[in-house]
């Protein structure tokens, strides 16, 4: 059976046919029929993710057989079981023709090629998807819903080419919202796109031909940009793309189709869809139809680069126009040394020798003046840009809610500081002349040889086809690894570092720091392979095409023939030797320029990115009628209708009203995830509220500057941090003009005066990130600065989270003192901690769901109570009724006040 180019070509990839037997058939729908496969060698190709196809070579009935590719509705890699839709369409190809009619024991072959998974990134996620497709792409599109995770919405726009569409099984996702379009002509779909702000979202777009090319369109109305989007025709309206043709014929359309097939994140080319039936083909578009409005212009994080480097534009355009010109000169001593061999094999009269000589050492010498000028002058470029950029970056992280810095890691904005900026140095002084050189230099060369003897240099594509074929192939399917890679490495950094600096602990207890960093660990590697295993291959065969021991051969092996036949001279050898045996140098560079452009590319992305991050927002306040400058009028604190949501559309606390009087603890308990952490980090301004207001004695704490809000609030957190210097300087950190005197009186009444004194320089020792102090030394020390720092109202967030048992007792007593006569709101995990506490708020999913002292919350058997049982184990007694342990401040802080 004839299968064509195409064949051969997928073939010489590696690509092999895999026998696969029907096992089981069943109509999804009178017009979709799935069948079960089973195939004993396929799986030891192929793997099981979203979007995985095969494709498969269908009889047309008269000896040949047409490839079509189709998306694995299940697979089972261990059975070698999968199953496939075929939709079945009029008119008919032989996929249709042969779904509609196959029954069980019939086998047909498989190829297993150009798969690639849709991954949805670990870091930098999407703020939503917006897919749209058709009948034919539905089963991909359930692959791929079906791994995005819950938190993230997806917009479904399907569009209706007959009425059984709608009885197809549709994916499942809490946030997935359908919507069917009826296919009048080509822009349907793209006219019923909502009109919206589809900043930040990922499109993934794969319906027929026509459909696709309005909804490009539409999208770059949208401006979408292509790093967020993909974009495949899965088939033509109208055409029946199996129905009978000569094989050259089929080769050459298999061969275009495939074209697109290599790049293309997710896969299927189902068999072509006829016109609709007659219940959506017989509709007519109106005579008249409303024009599309224009689209709402989004701005993508993706797309920053650009932004960032818009300044820097019009000068790399100068830099890469003089590199081309540069490559020119610098190629022509070579042909000239050419020229200068072929006059002395003439007997030229040695003025002319001279004359060459002269010349080449000259364009030489000027090659390298000129390149050095260029790089002097790119270095200065960015010399200034990044000493502006490293300002703007310092200024912006100055403005940033400290939310920004708790979500990330010292990696993270390590790497945003100084990582990225070397890249950017990169891309600025190099990426850009270094990949203009890797294009221009090989395909001026090939010109040259063309013109010294176009037969030898006809034979030297054979190594740079397949060189560039293969690159093309991995730089498309690494595209979406680059970016993940980036943010590994970043969130990697971060890890090594939390690791190191907490050895002490994890060599004593061991812990879940260390197993976190280990599975972290493999799961970075785990990407890493499956990132470079598939490109062994690949790899190999680059690595054989560039080397200039296989050039050499083949400039021999097919210059030797030339001239044994007569077709070229002995001298026309001589170009191919001097500039062929680099070429495949050359393309290395191609590989290497384009990669280094592209990490520059996204390291520009990024640090836009953290540019454009929203800061804390700042109000006016109201001046009073006495001073006319606005006050604080007593340590109370009041939540009014607060909302928040970490993600404009996925709210995190629903109207949460709250009141804490000055001088009573208030304790927040409620499940992991409710909300409690976020609540108090409003307070503190860890971030701003998304509606409603927090006052401090009467005041929007929006109103306030950072100095001022934190002159009214302390806060101890579960993770502390120490600054590089003294301990006094880090007791003494929010008051750095106080005496020694109150800088030990706060150390003792933190129980950590004794530790600091058998330190080696008491409260001179110098402390770092890496001070060989416990969790619980660590958390008395803050607690000092909190108590030093006198802030009328405070909030703990399980202060004692990461003491060690000996000091927990010490931390609490210390926790006792800190909140005596203060405004105290406290994060609490171990509910017998608060038992004592004024107030207990319980939330639940973003809201308050109950409140009270512990007794009456106790007695309510409501959500409060189920905890306690849950939590606590004790769903028989009440700590209330019996005297409170001994263990120092389980927050029965109102007999110290």
């Amino acid at each position: 059976m004839s299968r064509g180019f195409n064949g051969a070509l997928m073939r010489a990839f590696g690509a092999r046919d895999h026998r696969a037997k029907v096992t089981g058939v069943q109509y999804i729908t009178p017009h979709c029929r799935r069948v079960w496969f089973v195939s004993g060698t396929l799986f030891e190709e192929a793997e099981d993710f979203p979007t995985a196809f095969v494709r498969g070579w269908f009889p047309d009935g008269e000896g040949k057989e047409f490839q079509r590719g189709y998306t694995f509705v299940d697979a089972d890699p261990e059975t070698g079981e999968f199953s496939i839709d075929f939709v079945l369409h009029e008119p008919a190809g032989p996929a249709s023709t042969w779904a509609a009619t196959v029954e069980p024991g019939a086998e047909i072959s498989f190829m297993w090629m150009s798969a690639m998974p849709f991954e949805v990134p670990t870091v930098g996620r999407p703020d939503g998807y917006l897919l749209i497709g058709d009948s034919a792409s539905l089963p991909a599109i359930r692959t791929v819903v079906s791994v995005i995770p819950d938190d993230l919405p997806i917009e479904l726009y399907l569009e209706e080419h007959d009425r059984l569409d709608h009885r197809l099984p549709l994916p499942e996702h809490p946030r997935l919202r359908v919507h069917w379009v009826p296919r009048l002509d080509a822009t349907s779909v793209a006219s019923a796109l909502e009109n919206r702000d589809w900043s930040n979202w990922y499109l993934w777009v794969c319906p027929e031909s026509g459909t696709l090319k309005e909804v490009r369109k539409r999208a770059k109305e949208f401006g979408f940009p292509k790093s967020e989007t993909h974009a495949q025709a899965y088939w033509a309206h109208g055409k029946a793309m199996g129905k009978e043709r000569d094989p050259e014929a089929q080769a050459q359309a298999d061969t275009e189709a495939d074209t697109g097939d290599a790049a293309r994140t997710a896969a299927t080319e189902p068999e072509q869809v006829a016109p609709a039936t007659a219940s959506a083909a017989g509709r007519s578009a109106p005579a008249t139809e409303p024009a599309t409005p224009s689209a709402v212009q989004g701005e993508w994080n993706a797309a920053g680069a650009g932004r960032l480097i818009a300044p820097l534009k019009g000068k790399l355009i100068v830099a890469g126009l003089a590199q081309a010109i540069l490559v020119l000169l610098q190629l022509a001593p070579f042909v000239l040394l050419v020229e200068f061999a072929r006059r002395v094999l003439r007997d030229a009269p040695t003025s002319e020798l001279w004359n060459l000589g002269f010349w080449a050492l000259g364009l030489l010498g000027a090659g390298l003046l000129l390149e050095f000028a260029l790089q002097l002058w790119l270095h200065l470029v960015d010399a200034r840009f990044s000493h502006d950029l490293r300002h703007r970056l310092l200024g912006k992280m100055a403005r940033m809610p400290l939310g920004w810095f708790t979500a990330r890691n010292s990696g993270v904005i390590k790497s945003q500081i100084q990582d990225n900026t070397l890249a950017l140095h990169y891309l600025v002084t190099h990426a850009v002349v270094d990949a203009v050189a890797a294009v221009v230099t090989p395909i001026a060369v090939l010109i040259y040889l063309f013109t010294v003897d176009w037969g030898i240099a006809l034979c030297m594509f054979i190594p740079v086809l397949t060189y560039v074929v293969v690159m093309w192939r991995m730089m498309a399917q690494s595209g979406p690894k680059i970016p993940q890679a980036q943010k590994w490495a970043e969130h990697m950094n971060g890890e090594a570092a939390a690791y190191l600096e907490a050895q002490p602990v994890i060599r004593v207890f061991g812990g879940v720091m260390a197993s976190s960093f280990r599975r972290n660990l493999d799961d970075y590697i785990g990407f890493l392979g499956n990132w470079q295993r598939p490109f062994i291959k690949a790899k190999t065969v680059m690595d054989l095409v560039t080397r200039p021991t296989t050039f050499l051969w083949l400039i021999c092996f097919t210059g030797t023939l030339f001239v044994i036949w007569g077709w070229a001279e002995p001298v026309d050898l001589l170009p191919f030797l001097f500039l062929g045996t680099t070429f495949g140098a050359r393309l290395l560079g191609i590989g290497y320029g384009l990669a280094a452009l592209r990490s520059g590319t996204i390291a520009a992305r990024d640090i836009q990115a953290t540019l454009e991050e929203p800061e804390l927002a700042a109000l006016e306040a109201e001046p009073t009628a006495v001073t006319g400058t606005p006050v604080v009028r007593s340590p109370e604190v009041v939540f009014d209708r607060v909302t928040f949501g970490y993600r404009k559309d996925a709210p995190v606390l629903h109207d949460i009203s709250l009141h804490l009087a000055p001088g009573t603890v208030t304790a927040l308990v409620g499940p992991s995830g409710s909300g409690k952490s976020t609540l108090a980090a409003l307070l503190a301004r860890f971030y701003d509220v998304g509606g409603g207001s927090i006052t401090i004695g009467g005041r929007d704490i929006r109103t306030m500057a950072g100095d001022e809000l934190y002159r009214h609030l302390g806060f101890v957190l579960q993770s502390t941090q120490l600054v590089a210097g003294t301990v006094a300087e880090n007791i003494a950190l929010a008051v750095p003009e106080a005496s020694r005197e109150r800088v030990e009186a706060a150390a003792r009444a933190a129980n950590i005066h004794d530790r600091i004194e058998r330190m080696p320089q008491g409260y001179d020792t110098f402390l770092g990130a890496d001070a060989a102090l416990s969790g619980g030394e660590r958390q008395r020390l803050t607690i000092a600065r909190a108590l030093l720092a006198d802030a009328p109202i405070l909030v703990l967030d399980e202060a004692t989270a990461f003491a060690d048992p000996e000091s927990e007792y010490l931390v609490q007593q210390s926790l006792s003192t800190l909140a005596a006569d203060r405004t105290v709101l406290v994060i609490a995990h171990r509910l017998h901690t608060v038992v004592d506490a004024d107030r207990i708020v319980v939330l639940d999913d973003g809201r308050i769901v109950e409140t009270g002292t512990h007794a009456q919350l106790f007695e309510a058997r409501g959500r409060y109570r189920a905890l306690w049982d849950s939590l606590e184990g004790n769903s028989a007694g009440n700590p209330a009724d019996t005297a409170a342990p001994d263990n120092g401040a389980d927050l029965s802080m109102g007999a110290q006040r």
